[in-house]
């Protein structure tokens, strides 16, 4: 499909507060209530059979005809992240949709949207699912950048759909946080503008549930989750099963793989890797990396054999390298 590129306005905009950390689809939502009518359905009487006598005259006044008009579905989006909100330098600007939209009427959508940012930057735009779409500038984001992001579908026609609303929020990028998850050594290491700030042991997928290769982004944190291995294909009753409260959980993926506080594998962290697929840490080093982590920050995995999911939102956007995020969409 067409590309659109965008070479993008420098706004000036004042420093915005911080703001909690959240899912990628939480963000500002609102519908304009405009509708564009279908055309209208007309009933008529039926004609008279022709083996039928002449209707005698009467004074009744003549039959009307019935008209219905009936609105056409709508469709919404809701721009994330928070407005307001300060991220990690791997965070894009994601734009989500209360219903598919297909790949022929994605170019006049992306037309609705648009990204500002202080200083200037190179980004596009790629759809991850039918109904996501990510803007990501060509390398991670400078920390202190001022991000806008626009969309105005009002009266636009998505296939059967018309669109409702015209939204706008604004965000920062804070301090570049970022982490290597090694697989090999077994231990993850923290940085902060640069500077390490913390080693931390760990111990990630096993061979037969394997923490993927890549880049990932955080994004959400839990101080407790519970942890159902059936909801990953694992029966809760097999030999490999688990039903467990897990504290201070750090969201890496929508697959399923956190950093979060694991005592029963603290023989194992820093040696080997027994997980199914998180990175398991001590629940001091799990504490204290859910308080240094905000939304968007880069979690790198490395020395692994599986290879990134980029259909998940929390691998979708740093393992495809610039001129590929440009020439096409992940979205089928």
């Amino acid at each position: 499909m067409p590309r659109t590129r965008y070479r993008l306005a420098v706004v000036a905009v004042a420093a915005l507060a911080a703001a909690g950390v959240a899912r990628f689809v939480n963000g500002s939502q609102a519908s304009t209530g405009q509708r564009q009518a279908l055309p209208a359905a007309t009933v008529s009487p039926a004609d008279p059979s022709p083996e039928a006598p002449p209707a005698p005259a009467s004074d009744a006044a003549p039959t009307s005809t019935t008209t219905t008009t009936v609105a056409p579905p709508q469709i919404h989006a809701t721009l994330s992240p928070g407005d307001g909100e300060v991220v990690g330098v791997g965070m894009p600007a994601v734009v989500t949709f209360d219903r598919p939209v297909a790949a022929a009427d994605r170019p006049a959508v992306e037309a609705r949207l648009s990204v500002t940012t202080n200083p200037a930057v190179e980004g596009d735009w790629r759809w991850i699912t039918p109904a996501i779409v990510h803007w990501r500038p060509a390398a991670y984001w400078a920390p202190g950048t001022v991000v806008g992001l626009h969309s105005d579908l009002r009266g636009l026609q998505a296939g059967d759909a018309v669109g409702a609303d015209e939204r706008t929020i604004q965000f920062r990028i804070g301090d570049a946080h970022a982490s290597t998850v090694d697989i090999a050594t077994h231990q993850m290491t923290v940085t902060n503008n640069g500077q390490v700030v913390r080693v931390i042991p760990m111990s990630a997928g096993r061979d037969r549930y394997p923490t993927h290769n890549g880049v990932h982004l955080t994004l959400e944190k839990s101080r407790l989750v519970t942890m159902d291995s059936s909801t990953v294909g694992i029966p809760r009753d097999s030999p490999a099963g688990y039903y467990r409260k897990v504290a201070w959980a750090t969201r890496l993926s929508y697959s399923g793989t956190y950093v979060h506080a694991a005592p029963w594998s603290t023989g194992a962290q820093g040696e080997r890797n027994v997980s199914h697929g998180c990175i398991n840490v001590s629940t001091a080093d799990a504490q204290w990396f859910y308080g240094f982590t905000q939304r968007g920050d880069v979690v790198t995995v490395v020395n692994s054999n599986a290879k990134p999911l980029l259909y998940d939102p929390g691998m979708a956007d740093w393992n495809i390298p610039w001129d590929q995020w440009k020439a096409g969409d992940t979205a089928r």
